[in-house]
């Protein structure tokens, strides 16, 4: 057994899953990364992860040493409680073709003019004007899970940028490295750190949460955090007020954002969905 492996993770499950949930998402994951026809980097591997994580919770023994070694602290990934799988499933909308696309440009641009009541707008910049998103690659589907209420404790080496934000892998991935640019698919928790309250999460929901870093589409501190961040991987960021909301803060959020806040997400790097344009060569 790899110590380094979070087997939640790999399988795109909560600690709480149950086994049919634990087989779902097993057989699932097998037809995307099988090496016979799968054309994904690293299919081999990921094939094999699967398998492994598969093997150890599905079996109640199995599992019940490993959730105590996790709650123990003997093993690396102690702090990973979140699914952060670098699977997707591309196809789970394909068929609705332009429908879903209308559907859901329609809701952005209500989300974006109505404010306020919560959910993905809670990390969106609130200084860059909202225009109409271009077409995006379908975003991995997921099975709701339940987020922490209050940040968990964490272990790994706390990394200081000049901006002021901080960052702490505690939970690597093994798959590709997200860059500027990049479109992404994630998963987050975000918690006040003055009272712990959490204010927004995307594990609750039925999809994961997309962006392309850098663009500007969600708070500075997003934008200069994610890169880096491998798939797979788990990365807490602690965000200075100043690089989130400022001294307004975000009165209108259920619940607010108040002034001066500083801020705690734990992102999960779910899946690279495309890489950014490779820069034109200098005539």
């Amino acid at each position: 057994m790899a110590d380094n492996l979070d087997y939640y993770a790999i399988l795109q499950v909560n600690r709480n899953a149950t086994l049919d949930e634990i087989e779902r998402s097993f057989e699932r994951l097998s037809r995307t990364y099988d090496p016979e026809t799968s054309r994904k980097p690293r299919a081999a591997q990921r094939h094999a992860e699967v398998k492994e994580a598969f093997e150890v919770l599905s079996d109640p023994d199995k599992r019940r040493d490993y959730d105590r070694d996790l709650r123990s602290g003997e093993r690396e990934v102690a702090g990973a409680v979140l699914p952060s799988d670098v699977l997707s499933n591309r196809l789970v909308l394909a068929t609705a073709g332009a429908l879903i696309a209308s559907v859901i440009g329609i809701l952005v641009v209500i989300i974006v003019i109505g404010g306020g009541d919560g959910g993905d707008d809670l990390v969106a910049n609130p200084t860059t004007p909202a225009v109409t998103p271009t077409p995006a690659p379908t975003l991995p589907a997921q099975s709701p899970g339940v987020p922490d209420d209050n940040p968990p404790d964490v272990t790994g080496t706390e990394n200081l940028l000049e901006s002021g934000l901080v960052y702490i892998d505690f939970a690597p991935g093994a798959g590709e490295v997200a860059q500027t640019g990049d479109s992404v698919a994630v998963n987050y928790t975000g918690w006040l750190q003055d009272t712990g309250e959490r204010f927004d999460s995307s594990i609750s929901r039925d999809s994961t949460y997309g962006l392309t870093i850098g663009a500007g589409g969600v708070i500075q501190g997003w934008d200069e955090g994610l890169p880096g961040l491998a798939e797979g991987g788990t990365r807490r960021l602690i965000i200075p007020a100043e690089l989130a909301y400022g001294e307004a803060g975000r009165p209108g959020g259920t619940p607010p954002i108040p002034p001066n806040a500083t801020l705690i997400f734990d992102i999960i790097l779910v899946d690279i969905l495309t890489k950014a344009p490779a820069a034109e060569a200098s005539p």
